[in-house]
């Protein structure tokens, strides 16, 4: 019983503090916390990012884009408007990312325990394939932006 109290005033606290905003409408799924980790096999590394987050719009957690090619449809992504811990994009070879909807990275975990939002090495190296344009279109919050000539991570401050 000590257990369940000590959860619910938890829980309780949490939406006190506005770090978990539940909702009916919203369609809500774990985050992960794999870092630059991969399956093997990157059509099983595809599926599983969108068995995770297809029609989700709310990411308890960190939302990791990773080994991802440049042929996957990625449209699944765009229903995602909030991520309450760390966005990752790393080691991927798509042009695109689909993320129109986001529009708060919340950062209560963040990448290296610095990076809200950290995208890097997402290119193939022929040159052939990789990241060319964010769709962060929505996005709010104050940026910190650092550049580098294949990556640059955000520092997203509330």
């Amino acid at each position: 019983m000590k257990l369940a109290t000590g959860l619910w005033v938890w829980v309780s606290l949490l939406l006190a503090a506005g770090t978990v905003q539940p909702n009916a409408s919203q369609s809500v799924c774990a985050g992960t916390e794999n870092k630059l980790s991969s399956l093997s096999d990157l059509e099983q590394q595809y599926r599983a990012l969108r068995k995770y987050y297809e029609n989700c719009e709310v990411v308890m957690g960190n939302l990791e884009i990773t080994s991802i090619e440049h042929n996957r449809d990625l449209s699944f992504l765009r229903s995602i408007r909030e991520v309450t811990g760390y966005v990752l994009v790393a080691l991927n070879q798509f042009r695109y990312l689909p993320l129109e909807n986001l529009r708060i990275i919340r950062g209560t975990k963040l990448y290296e325990d610095r990076y809200a939002l950290a995208v890097f090495l997402n290119y193939r190296k022929d040159g052939n394939f990789g990241l060319q344009e964010l769709g962060l279109k929505n996005l709010t919050g104050k940026e910190n932006i650092q550049n580098f000539k294949y990556a640059f991570i955000i520092n997203i401050m509330q």
